[in-house]
């Protein structure tokens, strides 16, 4: 036997707790969550209410990379399931959705073709980068990054057109 198991119960305890506490000691401590951080890399939930006819509501996960020159958006259901990935440069946009792809001239294009209305696109990267910026014909509703929450919504513009974001901690 060891010296540790020949020792009365209460002894073992205590030098079981004695390491256990040594060890969670020398344990750094998990990164603060940070919301809208200076990296192009957001991930979270979003959702997109058109008031067309009929209405539009997209919401879904969404993995996001890049800016408004250049990046990637990727849109997945509340089950997993890839819905759509929009990839844009300086020469086009593309969009993948199960079974199909299209080519669009713009990221504008593409976003104006898919949901039916527009969405700020320079705004919103500045927005997600914690920079409260206005832009015609939108209203910064709310910009919470100690929450990860942006809300904003077109103003006199039809169709009426809400956008939604939550980032997940990282």
């Amino acid at each position: 036997m060891t010296a540790v198991a020949q020792q009365p119960g209460w002894l073992r305890r205590a030098a079981l707790t004695l390491v256990a506490l040594l060890l969670a000691a020398c344990a750094s401590l998990p990164p603060a969550k940070q919301f809208g951080q200076a990296s192009d890399v957001w991930q979270g939930r979003l959702s997109v209410q058109v008031a067309s006819e009929p209405a539009q509501r997209i919401s879904a996960d969404f993995f996001l990379e890049g800016g408004p020159q250049a990046g990637s958006l990727t849109l997945d259901s509340a089950l997993g399931t890839r819905m759509a990935r929009m990839q844009w440069d300086a020469s086009g946009a593309l969009l993948q959705t199960p079974g199909q792809t299209q080519r669009f001239a713009s990221l504008d294009a593409m976003v104006q073709q898919t949901l039916g209305s527009t969405l700020p696109m320079p705004a919103l990267f500045a927005w997600l980068h914690g920079q409260a910026v206005s832009t015609a014909g939108w209203e910064l509703l709310t910009m919470d990054k100690a929450q990860g929450r942006i809300r904003a919504r077109s103003v006199q513009r039809v169709p009426a057109t809400q956008l939604d974001i939550v980032l997940e901690a990282r």
